[in-house]
């Protein structure tokens, strides 16, 4: 084991290495991670001129008659519960965050990250080829659980 050393990093540097790390925890099946550092690198980036993801994740989940599983219909509702605990304000013990609810956040970051830099990472690229593969599985796109 080696201890911990001072590092200088950037709002670039340590959100590409959140996305990167938010990539390995899907790979792994640790999607709260995944949700959680997705979420962090997209929060730290600043707000682009430029449209990114997040806005079509908004308008999505104010359509009528969108609600997932556990009752969530914010866009940020999985990431609120998992660095607060509460589920639509109220104090939640338990959720069920449906199978796509890691990828869409990834695919967030990813989309904030490159409309300010105007740049991804070969992970990142690699990751939105497959992430478009696996959510429009069988030729359908998936639904919420």
């Amino acid at each position: 084991m080696f201890g911990p050393v001072s590092i200088e990093t950037d709002l670039r540097i340590a959100s590409m290495r959140q996305i990167h790390c938010a990539i390995e925890h899907i790979e792994r099946g640790d999607y709260e991670c995944a949700i959680t550092l997705a979420a962090a690198a997209e929060g730290m980036l600043p707000e682009p001129e430029k449209p990114y993801f997040r806005g079509r994740v908004k308008a999505m989940s104010k359509s009528e008659g969108i609600k997932t599983a556990g009752g969530a219909t914010g866009p940020n509702d999985y990431s609120i519960w998992l660095k607060h605990g509460t589920l639509n304000g109220v104090k939640t013990e338990n959720a069920i965050i449906p199978d796509e609810e890691s990828v869409v956040w990834v695919y967030r970051a990813i989309s904030k990250f490159n409309a300010v830099y105007d740049d991804r990472s070969p992970q990142m690229i690699s990751f939105c080829k497959w992430a478009k593969d696996w959510l429009t599985r069988d030729g359908e796109p998936a639904t919420a659980s």
